[in-house]
């Protein structure tokens, strides 16, 4: 059993469809911005450099996941 494969800011920003530089430090600053809030995924801080578990990704994804826009 090995350690879970971590992600870093950019490359969730990217999961988000982020591909220039501006879109990445938006998708960055919203990140944490849900952090700050304790509404994103799960991360893990070490020192300045925060990293999230794959799986908290995919969890915290499919925990907004709706069929109506209604309850949004």
């Amino acid at each position: 059993m090995g350690l879970p494969q971590m992600l870093t800011t950019v490359q969730v920003a990217r999961l988000f469809g982020a591909e220039t530089p501006e879109e990445i430090k938006t998708r960055q600053a919203y990140l944490a911005q849900l952090r700050f809030r304790g509404q994103g995924p799960r991360f893990v801080k070490h020192g300045r450099m925060i990293l999230y578990p794959q799986s908290a990704v995919a969890e915290w994804l499919e925990e907004g996941e709706t069929n109506c826009t209604r309850n949004v």
